[in-house]
């Protein structure tokens, strides 16, 4: 049987802001899913101390709460748009449901999290954070936390985990935030952030005028068009291991190993061995984003020549594109509108990945499906549910998990023939095996 908790708060500043840009990027995409998007949730398990009481376990859920914006704000409609209303007093519900043991895997943490605090928010009604309790014998074993990516990036989530444990040690002892959202939107609207957007905006008009040719074309989609794309998963079982050893060697990032391979065969399949590829970069190198609780992560360009030389050599000049990509990836929405115009390229082509390609370099959590996947001696390729999206029209992530090592792309098959994306999954997989 669950019990549920009521956290209240009171005397805090009640503020409204626009949205930021980060936010306002996050938006584009869940905009197009208006009927999914708890698909752009964040999950995370932060592990309870032996020794902690449930109170204070609640009492650094609400000082948590209390020191981060994000974690009481509801987004609203206004004439100018969707705003951002922080709340000064009011009050949030935790769930403690008591289970078997605190051993939980990774698969039964999120299966639980979704029987407790699963599920849309209603962005106008409710805050975007929710936080569950397990207990064990009573005493608090785990913390379940779901929040809505409109609020809070990956960073953000470490974060609160970080600041949730310092809490329940010394409740005093952190300091205060180094910036919240309202002030982050401010910033954004001065003239210092309308020089940052202009010089990210010159840095994608020049990658498109270096890179002015495309990967993969096709014909737009037609009006009110909703995805249901075609997803291919591509799995490597010891290709993780060979990545981070790879990584070592050629004195680069995972992520520069395998965007190596996947532009390498990308180009073996297109003929077309210069391009732009939209990568989404988080901004946390920008000052004051240290501890910052909010959604920090956009989309830009880099440039990418597999005709560069060895792929140790092409790795490097990933690095490099993906360094000054990220160094250019904080830009207003509006201007980022402009620049593609300006190139031809179609929006809703591009979505949220720029010229239509989406990039990221991330786990995998592990499950039961995902351990089988983990077990298999070979590189597999197999047909996976269809992705629910309709902008972009073609994507790839990447999955690490242990020293396996998977690929899921999705396209349009206007973009790209599903026999293609198999083609080019295996390819990118088959050629990270070859790299020595």
């Amino acid at each position: 049987m669950d019990t549920t908790y009521e956290i209240s708060f009171a005397g805090l500043a009640r503020e409204t802001a626009p949205l930021t840009w980060g936010q306002r990027h996050i938006w584009t995409i869940q905009d197009a899913h208006p009927h999914n998007r708890s698909q752009f949730h964040l999950s995370h398990h932060w592990r309870v101390p032996p020794g902690a009481s449930g109170r204070d376990v609640r009492s650094a859920l609400g000082r948590l709460v209390e020191r981060h914006q994000a974690l009481r704000t509801r987004l609203l409609d206004s004439p100018r748009g969707l705003t951002q209303q922080v709340h000064g007093d009011g009050a949030f519900a935790v769930r403690a449901r008591e289970v078997a043991t605190g051993e939980q895997s990774e698969y039964d943490l999120n299966r639980l999290a979704g029987e407790l605090i699963g599920g849309d928010f209603a962005w106008d009604e409710e805050f975007l954070a929710r936080f569950a309790i397990l207990t064990v014998r009573g005493a608090p074993a785990w913390v379940l936390v779901i929040t809505s990516h409109m609020i809070t990036d990956g960073a953000a989530c470490s974060i609160l985990e970080r600041e949730f444990l310092a809490l329940l040690e010394a409740p005093s002892a952190l300091p205060d935030p180094t910036s919240q959202p309202v002030r982050w939107a401010a910033g954004e609207r001065s003239r210092r952030g309308a020089e940052t957007s202009s010089r990210s905006a010159a840095y994608m008009r020049e990658v498109l005028r270096k890179h002015p040719r495309p990967l993969f074309g096709g014909a737009a989609p037609p009006a009110g068009a909703n995805g249901g794309f075609p997803v291919v998963l591509g799995h490597g079982p010891d290709l993780g291991r060979h990545v981070r050893r790879l990584a070592t060697r050629w004195r680069t990032s995972e992520a520069s190993v395998v965007l190596t391979a996947l532009a390498r065969s990308c180009a073996a399949h297109t003929g077309v061995d210069s391009f732009p590829l939209g990568v989404t970069c988080s901004n946390r190198q920008l000052p004051g984003a240290a501890g910052y609780v909010g959604m920090l992560a956009q989309n830009t360009l880099i440039g990418v020549d597999v005709s560069s030389g060895t792929p140790a050599r092409v790795a490097d000049q990933v690095r490099r594109s993906l360094l000054a990509a990220s160094a250019h990836a904080a830009f207003d929405q509006d201007e980022l509108g402009e620049v593609l115009a300006e190139a031809g390229v179609d929006d809703d082509y591009v979505g949220f990945g720029a010229v239509g390609h989406f990039v990221n370099y991330m786990p995998l959590d592990r499950g039961p499906a995902a351990e089988q996947r983990a077990g298999s001696a070979s590189i597999r390729i197999e047909e996976g549910d269809p992705a629910d999206y309709r902008i972009p029209r073609f994507g790839v992530v990447f999955h690490a998990m242990a020293d396996y090592l998977g690929v899921r792309m999705f396209a349009d098959p206007a973009v790209i023939p599903v026999d293609l994306a198999r083609s080019v999954t295996r390819s990118c997989l088959e050629t990270l095996q070859s790299f020595d």
